[in-house]
């Protein structure tokens, strides 16, 4: 490996959506600002013109081939094993990168999950393995992957979703149902749907598309906002008009590995939060409440007060820009341990090799 190694993202998506912007591109950013590193951000693969079984590139979306020295995976449900293969035959590594708990999906044992999802072939074989939260981490290593694993937060950005929201009757989120557990879904129908009326309330939902949506379950439609997904960047624009941030999270095993995204993302934006949440992550946020229709009745009702409104926002601002700073020391942390640490290992058997 170069003193100066080349990493490149290989995402399952738009480069600038979800879990993607946070843990890959940003990544990239970032690394490439503080360090010099060469870095890249993609969706597509290749092999080098008359070189089959040569190195693995990546073409990123404007075109330009970078062939690097460690891959890192985002959840790409089309990779196979011999990928893996040939970029060790290659001398290039490959890490995984996760910030969701697959293996606690209810579809990941069913016949609804993707026949094209081969992760449980090639992910005991990669090189290393970024983790979004510490219980992750743990769930992996307790799955028996043997290989090492680094703690690297989600990169929120502190500043780029600033906004001026105002005190209002707006409460809503950004939530893509598809996927979503039920369980969240049953949570929003009893804790928020009946406030709507009750509060004088509109629902904003960022993330709906034409088979999921909050009408689809019944709501009201004239107490409904309903948008498309956007890319992070986005979101001050798609939730423009809110004014309460409203989370609902269960105790769905798929939701101990989440992390606190939702809530940084609105708090980042300015709106004071009602998070109803158990998880140990929402312990410290600003606006959380126990997932209750009294609790989260009052919090909403309190914060259709200007005053309190604005010290809400203001709080919880602060929190989620000392959170995105904090994060963002961590995850760079992690990074370069695991590009030390990687590149060790691969002397050690580069020398083996040549004894």
């Amino acid at each position: 490996m170069n003193d100066v190694p080349t990493i490149a993202y290989l995402c399952c998506r738009n480069v600038f959506m979800g879990g993607d912007y946070y843990r890959a591109t940003r990544a990239a950013a970032l690394l490439n600002r503080n360090y010099g590193w060469g870095t890249a951000v993609g969706q597509n693969m290749a092999t080098q013109v008359d070189d089959d079984d040569g190195p693995l590139s990546l073409i990123t979306p404007d075109g330009v081939i970078v062939t690097p020295d460690i891959f890192v995976m985002r959840p790409v449900a089309e990779w196979r094993q011999h990928w893996t293969d040939q970029a060790h035959a290659n001398n290039q590594l490959i890490v995984a990168d996760l910030d969701d708990d697959v293996w606690a999906h209810p579809v990941w044992d069913s016949p609804e999950r993707p026949p094209e999802d081969y992760y449980h072939e090639w992910f005991p074989g990669v090189d290393a393995v970024l983790t979004s939260t510490r219980y992750l981490a743990k769930r992996i290593t307790a799955r028996g992957y043997q290989g090492p694993v680094y703690v690297a937060p989600n990169l929120y950005d502190p500043f780029g979703l600033d906004a001026n929201p105002v005190p209002g009757h707006i409460i809503g989120t950004r939530l893509w149902l598809s996927g979503r557990m039920e369980a969240d879904l049953v949570m929003y129908d009893e804790l928020v749907r009946p406030l709507l009326e009750e509060l004088d309330l509109t629902f904003l939902h960022v993330g709906a598309s034409d088979t999921h949506r909050f009408t689809d379950r019944g709501w009201d439609s004239k107490r409904l906002i309903e948008r498309g997904s956007v890319s992070i960047p986005r979101f001050p624009q798609a939730l423009e008009g809110l004014s309460i941030g409203m989370i609902c999270m269960s105790d769905h095993a798929f939701n101990l590995a989440k992390t606190e995204t939702h809530a940084a993302e609105l708090a980042l934006i300015g709106v004071p939060l009602v998070a109803a949440s158990r998880h140990i992550l929402y312990r410290r946020i600003p606006g959380r409440v126990d997932p209750t229709p009294e609790a989260v009745r009052d919090r909403v009702k309190a914060l259709l007060d200007p005053i309190f409104w604005r010290a809400e926002s203001a709080k919880a601002k602060s929190w989620a820009r000392a959170l995105a700073v904090k994060n963002e020391a961590e995850h760079l942390a992690a990074v370069t341990q695991m590009v030390q640490d990687l590149s060790r290992t691969k002397l050690v058997d580069l020398m083996v090799h040549n004894a």
